[in-house]
């Protein structure tokens, strides 16, 4: 039985690792490391045995010196031009796309990566200029270091080439909802297997929130544990991606139960104070839809970019409903009421149709996409009820573009539009 969503700790560790800073400390730790094991290969001999060597290996300290200053300035220059770089052309991007797309831009492994090289070579760089002594020979030059923090920069240079190029297409609005798409389609988290069963209607203890937020994770198995430790089964209304406040009903045990057993229940609720990636298909849904948005906006009026987001919308929808469940229960305690298919689609599919209402090709699309999404999925033995219900979304789509629409040619395309996806569905039913 699959149990995907993370616990508090689980999401606590997360958090950590997938902080934006967690990588570039690492390496530039590692590259502390590095330095002081070159330091310390240069005190044991290499440093005399590279200058017995001929030019260019037997610089003196002096000229170490200066080499070691001078990659100071270099990695301090190119560690400044990456971050305005990247701070420029974010402000521009998010002024364009949206706001909350700049979590998803920073946290690419790539930014983080090249600004782990960059913060490494740096503090290499200034641990190297401290150890040369100018006025020594021998280990006291450090050539080794110095030999290897060259080679490094060198590299770094290469490096800086493909990482401003990756940075300029991470910001390109097809690259994002590409990127949304596909993540959006392959997080299969948000649904858990359950065993079908009508919704109870219990009226015991009720489960409130210990804090207000967006619910980011609830660890299911241990909530599984405590009702069979006290021996009672209990309903979740609120699940991952939905805002509660402080107090709010979180679910209901089926009959009374000590305010510490309901605590117990409440901390499985792992929450944060906005929208983020870390809720996974919940937050790229409303990424794409707001991509969708403000591009069909009067003040941009991209509608292609609106038809993209048809498509990868489309993409989320036929993953989703392969992986989609009904409400019911889990381990046999558990009643699961807010992690359906429509309990995770209806408002994005509702706040897209309002801002696609007023473009009929991009209506088309969207209807077109729903049938398709709803053909593949009754392939695929998907339940009737998920077809039925992309197919009224399409429906709506219609009658609001239908009624937004000033001319009778767009609203006969619309018409023929919905009228060819619900029959492509019929036909599929009435072949199985």
């Amino acid at each position: 039985m699959k149990r995907s969503s993370r616990s508090p700790l689980q999401w606590l560790i997360a958090l950590v690792v997938g902080s934006f800073w967690f990588l570039p400390i690492l390496i530039l730790l590692a590259s502390l490391v590095a330095a002081g094991g070159l330091l310390y290969a240069d005190a044991a001999g290499l440093s005399a045995w590279l200058g017995a060597q001929d030019w260019p290996f037997s610089i003196a300290g002096k000229s170490a010196q200066e080499l070691a200053s001078t990659l100071v300035g270099v990695h301090a220059a190119f560690l400044t031009l990456y971050f305005s770089i990247t701070l420029l052309v974010l402000t521009l991007a998010a002024s364009n796309l949206g706001i909350r797309l700049i979590d998803r831009w920073i946290a690419r492994r790539m930014t983080r990566f090249t600004l782990g090289l960059l913060l490494g070579g740096l503090g290499w760089a200034l641990m190297t200029l401290w150890s040369v002594d100018p006025d020594a020979s021998g280990a006291h030059v450090a050539r080794g270091t110095l030999t290897a923090l060259l080679i490094y920069t060198l590299l770094v240079i290469g490096w800086l080439a493909a990482a401003l190029h990756d940075l300029a297409r991470a910001i390109h609005v097809d690259t994002a909802v590409a990127e949304l798409g596909k993540d959006g389609s392959a997080d299969r988290g948000f649904f858990q297997e359950t065993e079908p069963g009508a919704r109870p209607d219990f009226v015991g203890a009720p489960i409130m929130a210990v804090r207000e937020g967006y619910i980011e994770g609830i660890d299911f198995d241990r909530i599984i544990e405590i009702a069979q430790e006290h021996g009672r089964r209990l309903r979740l209304d609120i699940g991952v991606g939905r805002y509660v406040l402080k107090g709010e009903h979180l679910g209901r045990f089926e009959d009374h139960c000590d305010p510490e057993s309901c605590m117990q229940i409440a901390r499985q609720f792992s929450y944060g104070d906005f929208r983020a990636d870390a809720q996974g298909v919940v937050f790229q849904l409303r990424l794409l839809v707001e991509i969708g948005a403000r591009a069909l906006s009067p003040a941009i009026n991209d509608f292609y970019t609106g038809i993209a987001c048809c498509d990868r919308l489309g993409a989320v929808l036929a993953a989703q409903a392969r992986a989609a469940r009904q409400p019911g229960w889990i381990g046999g305690r558990v009643y699961l009421a807010d992690h359906s298919f429509e309990g995770l689609f209806a408002h994005p599919i509702a706040a897209f149709r309002q801002a696609a209402a007023d473009y009929p090709s991009v209506a088309v699309r969207f209807i077109q996409m729903l049938g398709r999404a709803a053909t593949i999925c009754e392939r695929d033995e998907v339940p009737a009820d998920i077809q039925k219900l992309m197919i009224e979304w399409a429906g709506q789509m219609r009658d609001h573009a239908q009624l937004r629409a000033s001319l009778d040619a767009d609203r006969r395309d619309i018409a023929a539009a919905y009228a060819a996806a619900a029959a492509a569905v019929e036909e599929k039913r009435s072949r199985a």
